[in-house]
């Protein structure tokens, strides 16, 4: 029996992901009717499905830039990895938590401001961040910038741990805190 290599495996996992991404997304337009209205609540499964990709995406980012940064941790320095992750978990809750704070201010204010001003002002406040981020994205880093960036703080973070002989747990830890916190 022929034995597989690791590129046709490769492959056929990224045409299924690519399949099963594509399908979600198909799923997501036949089950809103196309763009969905944004000021009728609709469906709760069309909203889940909604959530649901928008987290997915978000997650799929988050793997880019910790693969990136983690990427050759191996053998003596696998053991930095574990101070990313940290960072990273530490990040994943400070967002839960950042987000329950907003869904919580949101909720006081539903009670006197109608929930289209408040869209409204959540919209264009949403907006004014993205123009500053991607100003300053597209005009100072960029991606390769992004991740070069956050090798290159790790390059020099394990450096200044080799010659000084400190642990380089705080600083690997905020490395991965600040590649997933959004």
């Amino acid at each position: 029996m022929p034995r597989l290599t690791r590129a046709p495996i490769t492959a056929v996992t990224l045409a299924l992901g690519t399949t099963a991404v594509a399908s979600v997304l198909v799923l997501q337009v036949l089950h809103t009717g196309g763009l969905p209205d944004p000021t009728a609540h609709g469906q709760l499964g069309a909203r889940v499905l909604d959530i649901a990709v928008l987290v997915f995406r978000e997650g799929l980012e988050c793997i880019l830039v910790l693969s990136a940064i983690t990427a050759n941790m191996v053998g003596e320095r696998r053991a930095f990895q574990r101070p990313v992750g940290a960072g990273a978990a530490l990040a994943l809750v400070a967002t839960l938590v950042t987000w329950q704070v907003a869904v919580g201010m949101l909720n006081s204010l539903a009670d006197s401001v109608p929930a289209l001003d408040i869209q409204a002002a959540t919209g264009l406040l949403a907006i004014v961040v993205l123009l500053l981020v991607m100003n300053w994205f597209f005009h100072k880093i960029y991606w390769t910038g992004w991740i070069a960036h956050h090798n290159n703080r790790r390059k020099s973070l394990l450096e200044t741990a080799k010659q000084t002989g400190a642990s380089p747990f705080w600083g690997m830890a905020l490395l991965g805190f600040t590649a997933i916190y959004r």
